[in-house]
């Protein structure tokens, strides 16, 4: 029979050998499903560090936020000096100035210069000095937020580095050198890792990094990131770690995550870097990455592997410098396969090249009607439309998915609407014809996989795979074959679909919704159920159909769990202190200010004359943020930052950019604060310097934060046009607050946080 010229199967009543057949087919194809989803190989039999040590050490190190250049992060970093002095490694303190810049999206430059104290410790290998290889490096950091303990990010990393260093002083001697670095100042933009690598000699002698880190307190350890890495990195990683998840599209897909932990400036040592975090996610906000929410499974999972990965790349060949972009992924009962990603382009050449031959085939048997190929093609876009649609239309529902405890509810969800998804493609056919459908659906797919290849090839293979075997597939189909041949085909064009897709629509579900995202996993979804279209190709609409229904009529009679709102989670440990003592000498005032929250029966003694957050334009001017804010007792101990102006020339003075007056001043911190944050108003700086250190040297807005500079003597130059009037402002940033000043009951917090802020403005007329 001809549908729209196009030849399909002919319509007859399926006998019940078909329908056995069209079932057993289903079946294989949930099988290879499941299979897909199948837990992972389980790892080589290695004791793991003990887990009740490791939990000793996040308890001392997560007693309290330990910010770079504060007196908590100079206890941690003692605290882990001891350790290893302890188990007799080796360890020193690299303390070196870094600069960092950053260009803003909006505009303006953003520096940040500080004084890191990396700890480096070395564990020397049993090669001979004549047959030294490049080193491993292990690397983790040990400071954290301003409110946050950092148990998970940070602590737990650290804690699991000093067991692995215990494990491999007292285990199996190790052909390479193993290089610990335990970096500071992480949090602010990972100074220590980029001091390190730019100014330690030992970075010159890494021939692998391996970077722990973590984006919650909960979930698996999974492979977040492979920069450089090639195919004996990667199988050294399969070997040592197989139940650590991991794929070059996921690594891709991680980035997206808000707070995802990167490589950073580890990348820039001449050597392949792997980047293991876990990304659930158990807590709001980094503030509750306390104690109480690490999860155990988590760091006991991350000690093992971690301990695992050294004993294997301690003894593996290794080899400075960075590979080519190379695809991996894992396969059920195959464990992780790899390939260099420039074989995707050779696969998306070889389905385009069938999708023409189909296309040559459907217009052949049509008598060159062209018609139902186009309405095909464009009936597939108007069934993505649709989906994007009503997907669009249900994102609340979506979204409550996401906090869901568990899948189940996701998992009827993508049930209900791939039978949905299945049932239009049907009623295309029927319009159509199967060919029509099925090549339309293919030249969407051939687009994606396009986009994806020239954006990011090592990640093409989740479509370059599926859509050469899909295409191949409906090649062989084309000609007359018996029922359980053509069944076979079937099933061989759609296990690659299952075998890949699966377990990428299962990580990215698991890897995102803690995070409240859902995007992800539901564009692998949609592109999953465009190679539903191979079915139109049998006569199997019966037993689709059937099928389908009787799934849609489950979902519907299950209880609506997606829709009914979930608690809030519980909140372990003490909240952070977000109270700021403001000491500014412009108004010569200080005053308590605290974010835009409902105030306690406490807070409403230092806030007693406001009804809601409001801008204070006197003190903070108009582009402020609303807040709560009172005059608070002035604290005299608190000092002023102190500020000398030693140059500002009313006409141009610059040496270097004529046109231009610079601007001299001088600043110290009397309170050590570890923290002082710096901007300019008023105009655009052209270049600036601190210690005769460039700071900026292009026209930007400007801003400086500053990190353990101590009680040095700062001194600053500024080349700004002569006919702008500009004003610096200083902010002197220190944890804790003046806790005589408050008034008696105050509620407990975590300890370490509150802020005290001194303040001073500059102005050069």
């Amino acid at each position: 029979m001809l549908t729209a010229g196009i030849p399909t199967a002919p319509t007859r009543v399926p006998s019940l050998a078909a329908l056995a057949a069209g079932l057993l087919a289903l079946l294989v194809l949930a099988v290879l499903a499941w299979t897909a989803i199948g837990p992972a190989a389980p790892s080589a039999p290695t004791a793991p560090p003990p887990l009740d040590r490791m939990m000793g050490h996040v308890s001392v190190l997560a007693a309290a936020p330990r910010p770079i250049a504060t007196r908590a992060n100079a206890e941690a970093r003692d605290y882990i000096l001891a350790q290893l002095r302890d188990m007799g490694v080796a360890a020193s303190v690299q303390r070196t100035t870094v600069q960092k810049t950053t260009i803003r999206y909006w505009g303006g430059t953003s520096v940040t210069l500080g004084v890191v104290h990396n700890i480096v410790a070395r564990l020397p290998g049993s090669a001979p000095e004549g047959q030294r290889r490049p080193a491993l490096l292990l690397a983790s950091h040990y400071d954290s937020g301003n409110a946050t303990p950092g148990a998970a990010r940070g602590a737990a990393q650290v804690a699991a580095m000093l067991e692995t260093a215990r494990a491999l002083r007292s285990g199996p001697a190790h052909a390479n050198d193993i290089v610990m670095l335990f970096a500071d100042g992480d949090d602010v933009g990972g100074l220590g890792a980029k001091g390190f690598a730019e100014q330690h000699a030992l970075a010159r002698q890494v021939g692998l990094t391996l970077r722990f880190d973590a984006a919650g307190s909960a979930g698996p350890l999974v492979l977040a990131d492979a920069s450089g890495a090639g195919g004996d990195a990667l199988r050294g990683w399969a070997r040592a770690a197989p139940e650590v998840a991991g794929s070059s599209l996921m690594t891709r897909l991680y980035k997206l995550l808000p707070d995802m932990p990167r490589v950073g400036p580890l990348a820039a040592i001449d050597a392949p870097a792997l980047l293991f975090a876990n990304t659930g996610r158990r807590f709001e906000g980094r503030s509750l990455d306390t104690v109480e929410r690490l999860d155990p499974a988590m760091l006991a999972q991350l000690g093992g592997s971690m301990l695992r990965l050294a004993r294997h790349f301690g003894d593996a060949p290794l080899a400075r410098g960075a590979y080519r972009p190379r695809a991996y992924f894992s396969l059920p009962l195959a464990g992780k396969v790899q390939h260099p990603a420039i074989l995707s382009w050779g696969l998306g050449a070889l389905a385009c090249l069938m999708l023409v031959h189909g296309y040559r085939q459907a217009l052949e048997r049509s008598g060159d009607t062209v018609a139902p190929l186009v309405q095909g093609f464009f009936g597939m876009a108007l069934i993505l439309l649709a989906t994007r649609m009503l997907l669009w239309e249900r994102r609340e529902e979506l979204a409550t998915l996401t906090l869901a405890q568990d899948s189940a509810a996701a998992l009827v969800f993508l049930v209900a609407s791939a039978c949905l998804f299945v049932g239009a493609l049907y009623l295309l056919r029927r319009a159509t014809g199967a060919a029509s459908v099925f090549l339309g659906a293919m030249t969407w797919l051939a687009v994606a996989l396009l986009l994806t290849l020239l954006s990011a090839p090592d990640a093409a293979w989740l479509l370059a795979w599926p859509l050469a075997a899909a295409l191949a597939a409906f090649t062989a189909l084309q000609a007359p074959r018996p029922p359980a041949p053509r069944l076979a085909i079937l099933a061989a064009g759609l296990a690659p679909v299952l075998l890949l897709f699966v377990p990428v629509l299962r990580d990215a579900w698991m890897a995102f919704a803690p995070h409240g995202l859902y995007l992800p996993a539901l564009l692998v979804a949609v592109l999953m159920l465009c190679f539903a279209s191979l079915f139109l190709l049998l006569p199997l609409g019966r037993v689709v159909i059937g099928a389908s229904a009787l799934a849609f009529a489950g979902c519907l009679a299950l209880p609506g769990q997606a829709s009914a709102p979930l608690p809030p989670p519980e909140r372990a440990g003490l909240e952070p202190n977000r109270l700021v003592y403001f000491k500014d000498m412009n108004s010569w005032r200080a005053y308590w200010l605290l974010p835009p929250e409902p105030l306690d029966a406490w807070s409403k003694q230092l806030f007693p004359n406001l009804d809601k957050p409001s801008i204070y334009v006197d003190v903070f001017g108009w582009h402020s943020p609303r807040q709560w804010f009172a005059i608070a007792p002035r604290e005299d101990r608190i000092a002023f930052p102190e500020a000398y102006m030693l140059k500002n020339p009313a006409l141009a003075m610059s040496s270097i950019n004529p046109g231009m007056r610079q601007v001299e001043f001088t600043l110290r911190s009397k309170n050590r604060a570890p923290h002082i944050k710096m901007w300019v108003a008023g105009t655009k700086p052209h270049r600036s310097t601190l210690n005769g250190r460039v700071l900026t040297s292009k026209e930007s807005p400007w801003s400086l934060s500053l990190y353990g500079m101590e009680d040095g003597l700062l001194h600053f130059t500024i080349d700004a046009p002569a006919d702008d009037i500009l004003a610096v402002i200083v902010e002197e940033r220190m944890p804790g607050l003046p806790e005589h000043l408050l008034p008696p009951g105050a509620p407990a917090r975590m300890p370490g946080t509150g802020t005290t802020v001194s303040s001073d403005v500059l102005r050069f007329y």
